[in-house]
């Protein structure tokens, strides 16, 4: 009875936390890497200094 909870949930945990582990490093790569860019990452553009 209580396999039938921990198991599927268990199994629920593991893929989530993978797929986090993956965006994280994902993230770390993007940011330390000068050659790629990133919409979040750039300076260029600062919508509070319109004319």
């Amino acid at each position: 009875m209580v396999l039938e909870l921990v198991v599927p949930a268990l199994i629920s945990f593991v893929i989530v936390a993978s797929a986090v582990y993956a965006g994280v490093l994902r993230a770390l790569d993007v940011y330390f890497d000068p050659q790629k860019d990133s919409v979040f990452l750039g300076d260029d553009h600062d919508p509070r200094n319109r004319p």
